[in-house]
């Protein structure tokens, strides 16, 4: 007779607690993916409470965030949420999710792998089709580390052969990947590359260093088209011979050229390089490299024009500064001169009555008087043209009788220091100032007599192609060919050591320039050098036929 087992409740075992109590990690998701049990493992692990994980949804827990950031990770979660059959299961692969630190210490480096299974909630009860996902937590960092450090050991154990082929094919790749690198920043720097065979003359060269020279990449390069076609002939000379002493002496070279191809823009090339020979001293190669330094040498010469500029610009501005210093000493002396004569010839007036010394003193004070009012008239003219001040009423004028008018106002000083004026006047009817031309004419005139000793002055005037053409040439002092451009600069007075000191404030010629300009004519002068006399000529246009006599 079998015996019969009876069981008092204390025999019986509470499945809930046993599963609570288990040394590995369970979390339970109902079907909607909501955490509904932790066992204390679990809690344990993570050091949380039970309301910290019951009730929350499994994409919210920091360990399945940090899973779905994994590889294959977020593949995973949606696999066991949707297509995982009752009875399966699925694991992860390693993932990392570092727990918090304890203190002062970094976070603890941790390794996990899940396993997740679906089952039904009571298996026993037929109809019964709710499920339950249970999912073990593994901490298999220890494992993880292990197999990092066997991967590794594994590697370090690889054959010689293999080592070399991966050392070399990771240095042809690091060099490629360095020869892109370096080549990139060549073109950036617009820095060519190239290497000249001495035996054949052909030239090896970058796509940059072909772009340097204009060339493109299909042309051919050599010695012989680069020193004939390529270089700019007035660099080629020089570009050569730098490259052949320092190959005799065995040292590298460098010069600056500019490019043919680029013409008529300046392409600006700074090109170095040197020999390679062998043991036995032969030349075996040039190897060296092209530069664009078009920009650098613009502004280089800029700077230099710039400093030329400057240099001119002290320089004129300290010939102003001595040419005012003596038109103020000639001013100062100038004026003296004529005030003395007129003081004086007025005190002898005042202490005579010589009737005899009368018309000598009237003549002495009518010539200093309008000496002295030809240089106030200059100095007003002058401060009237600076200020664009000066006017100018223009009406029909006959030249050939105005320069007759001024030769008549002249003639006594020519014949007083013996010299003749031959005159070839031709009718010229011009429109201007009659006033400013006879101004003109008075001053040109009495310029060529002030700086003639002896000789002959001719005045002559002619029609030329529209133009009235006034010519006046003097057999005076002459003009040194260096001073030829100041002649007609203000406050200047170009002398020759053989004329000694003449008089005058530097103004007359200035004068001349500027009121010829205002009229539309041109004015210039031409000397073969001192002693040798001047010829100063001036035109103006000619009156249109039909003209009206008087225009403003």
């Amino acid at each position: 007779m079998e015996a019969k087992i009876t069981r008092t409740p204390t025999d019986i075992v509470d499945p809930g607690y046993l599963f609570a109590q288990l040394a590995d990690a369970y979390l339970v998701f109902n079907a909607d993916g909501i955490a509904v049990f932790a066992n204390q493992t679990y809690l344990r692990l993570f050091d949380r409470l039970p309301e910290d994980v019951i009730g929350q949804a499994i994409h919210l827990l920091p360990e399945f965030v940090a899973l779905a950031k994994a590889p294959y990770g977020s593949t995973w979660l949606t696999e066991i949420s949707g297509n995982l059959e009752v009875g399966q299961a699925r694991s992860t692969r390693y993932f990392r999710f570092d727990l918090p630190p304890i203190g002062k210490d970094k976070p603890r480096r941790r390794f996990w792998k899940f396993k997740a299974s679906r089952v039904l909630e009571n298996p026993g009860n037929v109809g019964t089709d709710r499920t339950f996902l249970v999912v073990r937590v593994s901490d298999v960092t220890a494992r993880a580390e292990a197999e990092t450090v066997a991967q590794r050991e594994k590697a370090r154990l690889r054959s010689q052969a293999q080592l070399r082929q991966i050392v070399a094919d990771e240095t042809a790749a690091r060099l490629r990947t360095q020869q892109e690198e370096f080549a990139v920043a060549l073109a950036f720097a617009k820095v060519g590359a190239w290497e000249l065979d001495p035996q054949t003359g052909q030239i090896t060269c970058t796509e940059q260093c072909k772009i340097n020279l204009g060339l493109t990449a299909s042309d051919a390069l050599s010695e012989q088209r680069l020193f004939t076609e390529l270089i700019a002939p007035e660099f080629r000379e020089e570009a050569r011979a730098r490259m052949e002493r320092a190959l005799a002496e065995r040292r590298h070279f460098e010069t600056e050229y500019q490019v043919t191809s680029f013409y008529p823009e300046q392409r600006w090339l700074l090109v170095r390089g040197q020999g390679q020979f062998d043991e036995n001293g032969t030349l075996r190669a040039i190897l060296g490299f092209t530069i664009d330094i078009t920009a650098r040498k613009r502004t280089e010469l800029e700077q230099r024009q710039q400093t030329i500029v400057e240099r001119e610009a002290r320089e004129e501005s300290d010939r102003y500064a001595l040419a005012m210093d003596h038109f103020v000493s000639a001013v100062t002396h100038e004026l003296r001169s004529p005030l003395s004569a007129i003081t004086s010839w007025a005190d002898l007036l005042a202490r005579t009555r010589d009737v005899a010394h009368l018309d000598q003193a009237a003549a002495a004070l009518q010539r200093n008087a309008r000496q002295l009012g030809l240089m106030v008239d200059d100095l007003l003219d002058t401060g009237a043209i600076v200020s664009g001040k000066l006017s100018v009423n223009r009406a029909p004028v006959a030249f050939e009788a105005l320069i007759s008018e001024v030769l008549s106002d002249l003639k006594w000083e020519a014949q007083r220091k013996s010299i003749d004026i031959v005159s070839e006047l031709e009718p010229c009817g011009v429109t201007g100032d009659e006033a400013r031309l006879k101004q003109i004419v008075w001053n040109l005139l009495s310029n060529a007599i002030k700086f003639t000793q002896k000789g002959t002055i001719t005045i002559a005037l002619q029609s030329d192609d529209g133009q009235a053409v006034l010519r006046v040439q003097d057999t005076g002092c002459g003009i040194e060919a260096s001073a030829l451009p100041r002649v007609f600069d203000r406050f200047e007075q170009v002398r020759s050591d053989v004329a000694g000191r003449i008089g005058g404030l530097g103004l007359g010629l200035w004068l001349v320039k500027n009121l010829v300009s205002m009229h539309g004519g041109t004015v210039d002068v031409e000397s073969e050098g001192p002693g040798h006399g001047c010829v100063f000529r001036v035109s103006l246009p000619l009156r249109a036929s039909g003209e009206l006599s008087n225009v403003a």
